[in-house]
C-alpha cells in the first residue's frame, strides 16, 4: 500500500509539472501573439508605405480586442496555432530599403515633392534672375517672407533634401542631398555679409560661387538644372 501511495504521489507530482509547463507554454505564445503583431506594425517594411502600416496597426488592435473576449475551445486551439505561425513570420521580417531616385522615401518622398518642389523651383528662378549690380533687387530677395524669397527658398529647400533618404535612420547631415544644400547656402551667408557691408565685389563672387554648386543640389533632388531653370 505504502509502494502504491508513493506511485500515485509520484504521479500527481509528474502531472502537475507538466501541467505547469503546458501552461507556461500557452502564456508565451500568447505574449508573442501580441508581440509579433505589435512588430509587424512598427516595423513594417519601408517599401509597403503608410497605408500597409496603418493597416498593420489596426490588425494588432483587432487581435488585442479578440484576446479580451471568452475563447471557446476551437479558438483557444487556433490562437496557438496562428502564434507559433507568428514566431516564424517574425523571423522572416527584413527592412526593404529602397535604391534612391524617386522611390527612396516611399510615400514621404512624393508627399515631399509635391509639397516642396514648386516652392523651390520659385525660390531658385527668383535667385538666378537677380542682378548682382541691383542691390534692391537683391535686398528684396533676402527680406520677403513670400514664396520666390530667400526664406521661403531656404525652408523648402532643406525639407526637399532630407527627404531624399534610402533609411529613416541616416542622419540627414549625411545625406547627399542635404550636403550639397549646405554648401549651397554657405555662398549665400557670404552673400549676404557682403550685402551688409555693400561690398559688392563679395556679393558678385559669392554669388558666382553659389550658383556654380547649384547644379550639384538640383540633381540630387531630381530637379531641373540651373540652365534649364533659367529658361523657365
Amino acid at each position: 500500500v505504502r509502494s502504491a501511495l508513493v506511485q500515485v504521489k509520484v504521479f500527481y507530482s509528474f502531472n502537475t509539472i507538466l501541467t505547469t509547463l503546458i501552461m507556461m507554454c500557452v502564456v508565451f505564445l500568447l505574449v508573442s501573439t501580441l508581440f509579433c503583431n505589435e512588430a509587424a506594425a512598427f516595423l513594417a517594411p519601408s517599401s509597403i508605405g503608410v497605408t500597409a502600416r496603418h493597416s498593420a496597426m489596426r490588425s494588432y488592435v483587432d487581435d488585442g480586442a479578440e484576446l479580451t473576449t471568452p475563447l471557446s475551445r476551437k479558438k483557444f486551439v487556433e490562437g496557438i496555432v496562428q502564434s507559433s505561425c507568428g514566431l516564424l513570420v517574425l523571423g522572416q521580417i527584413k527592412p526593404a530599403y529602397a535604391s534612391g531616385g524617386a522611390t527612396a522615401g516611399g510615400v514621404y518622398l512624393l508627399s515631399a515633392k509635391q509639397r516642396y518642389n514648386k516652392r523651390v523651383t520659385s525660390g531658385l528662378k527668383a535667385f538666378l534672375a537677380l542682378d548682382v549690380n541691383d542691390i534692391s533687387a537683391v535686398n528684396a530677395f533676402f527680406e520677403t517672407k513670400d514664396e520666390g524669397g530667400w526664406e521661403d527658398l531656404s525652408a523648402a529647400a532643406y525639407l526637399l533634401a532630407n527627404a531624399f533618404r534610402t533609411n529613416s535612420s541616416k542622419a540627414p547631415d549625411s545625406l547627399p542631398s542635404v550636403k550639397s544644400w549646405k554648401a549651397f547656402s554657405k555662398d549665400i551667408d557670404l552673400l549676404k555679409r557682403g550685402l551688409a557691408k555693400k561690398d559688392m565685389g563679395k556679393v558678385a563672387s559669392s554669388y558666382k560661387n553659389a550658383e556654380e554648386k547649384l547644379d550639384e543640389y538640383l540633381a540630387n533632388v531630381e530637379l531641373p538644372t540651373v540652365m534649364e531653370l533659367k529658361q523657365m
